[in-house]
């Protein structure tokens, strides 16, 4: 691209890199020459006598830079998906991009790859990682039997002789015993019943 920066040519790129899928062709000193086409306007607005030609030139330059930035924005778009199409494999159409505009794509390159190995690194997974060493179940499972043994049940076992009217257990709970139902209680509410001779104590 060998035409000179001037607002026809901005607006010619502004609209080709709006309506392009991937980046136009630009000259590879885009953006200096902007910023000095940019500062020419200013430096005429300066040493404008007249006020007419003043406000054109204001509004030319209120124009210019949002062209400028509109170009620069559709172009950052791009850069950002083709870096993000990189990171996942692809393989994305860098041919325009300039090295003004090379910078930010290396550099978002390599913070999603940063990114994606501090936070989901599935890659470097191994079995050695994943599972539990022998070693370290038989440290767990002593524990585990210890507490199935502090948990196992010591509440004596009683059959029930006569049916028992419904009542509030020591521990709080409602029962409903009838003749011949075997059960575990508290050892207090089994010797009760017992001694009331409506229940039998069963052996383990």
């Amino acid at each position: 691209m060998d035409e000179e920066i001037n607002y026809k040519t901005l607006r010619k790129i502004q609209e080709t890199e709006k309506n392009s899928p991937i980046l136009s062709e630009i000259k590879s000193d885009f953006y200096s020459a902007f910023i000095v086409y940019l500062k020419n306007l200013i430096k005429r607005l300066d040493l404008e006598k007249s006020s007419q030609k003043r406000l054109l030139l204001s509004d030319e330059i209120e124009n210019t830079k949002k062209i400028g930035t509109s170009i620069y924005e559709y172009r950052e778009k791009k850069i950002l998906l083709a870096a993000i199409s990189k990171a996942r494999g692809g393989s994305p159409d860098l041919k325009n991009i300039i090295n003004d505009e090379k910078i930010l794509f290396d550099s978002v390159y390599e913070l999603i790859l940063k990114s994606r190995k501090n936070t989901i690194n599935i890659e470097k997974l191994d079995e050695g990682e994943v599972e539990i060493k022998t070693d370290q179940l038989k440290e767990i499972l002593p524990e585990k039997n210890k507490l199935e043994v502090k948990q196992e049940n010591t509440n004596p076992i009683i059959k029930i002789t006569e049916d028992i009217p419904e009542f509030i257990g020591t521990d709080g709970k409602k029962y409903c015993l009838k003749k011949n139902d075997v059960i575990s209680l508290q050892e207090d509410m089994s010797n009760m019943l017992i001694k009331r001779k409506v229940a039998e104590k069963i052996n383990r």
